[in-house]
């Protein structure tokens, strides 16, 4: 029988590049929240959240099939923090995953020029990344160049990635704030489609 002190010493040697591995892609992602996991999600009475929904979406089988998430519900309702929980539990199951607040992701593409090679380098990063998380998403209209340059980013995404969204409108009302009604069709379809939806409500959970 092995020694146990062997048996320590060779856990460590597996679970320490592991460990390093997560961290990395937990910083490569840019999550304001590397920290948040599926494990400190609460369950309080009072709050649409399924458990088991939960847990089954924590070993990520929606990132292997490239299926999205859509994350609805009302300012505070904890859509942010789960966001950032699953991507926490796919950088552990060894996907790559990025971060962005829409808006903040619209400008970024907008300071970037077209024949950039930063923007071309920052655009693959973008569409061969394994999750894509898109907090806050159009919780402002955006322009018609921000929506066919989303809707470019989710075409190329579509094959080979997953895309979490979070919003505080539904799919329906997202046409609001696109200004072509085309384009607008097109952005709902390649993210609602086949998607796993999210409705939360309850409590204010940053008071809680």
């Amino acid at each position: 029988m092995e020694p146990r002190s062997e048996k320590v010493t060779s856990r460590k040697q597996y679970t320490a590049p592991r460990e390093r591995r997560v961290n990395k892609l937990l910083k490569a992602s840019r999550s304001p929240n590397p920290d948040a996991c599926i494990e400190d999600i609460t369950y309080t009475p009072g709050r649409t959240i399924n458990k088991e929904q939960i847990t089954r979406l924590a070993h990520c089988q929606w990132c292997q099939s490239a299926q999205n998430i859509v994350i609805l519900g009302k300012s505070s309702v904890g859509k942010t923090y789960l966001a950032q929980a699953l991507l926490t539990a796919a950088c552990r199951n060894d996907y790559s995953a990025r971060f962005f607040r829409t808006d903040t992701l619209a400008n970024h593409l907008a300071v970037l020029k077209h024949d950039d090679p930063a923007r071309i380098t920052f655009l693959e990063d973008l569409h061969h990344t394994d999750v894509l998380v898109l907090d806050d998403f159009l919780t402002t209209p955006i322009d018609a160049a921000t929506a066919h340059q989303l809707l470019n980013i989710l075409a190329e995404r579509e094959p080979r990635g997953s895309t979490i969204v979070t919003s505080q409108f539904t799919p329906d009302e997202w046409y609001k704030s696109i200004p072509d009604a085309v384009i607008a069709e097109s952005i709902l379809n390649r993210l609602v489609a086949g998607a796993e939806i999210i409705t939360l409500e309850g409590t204010n959970m940053r008071l809680a």
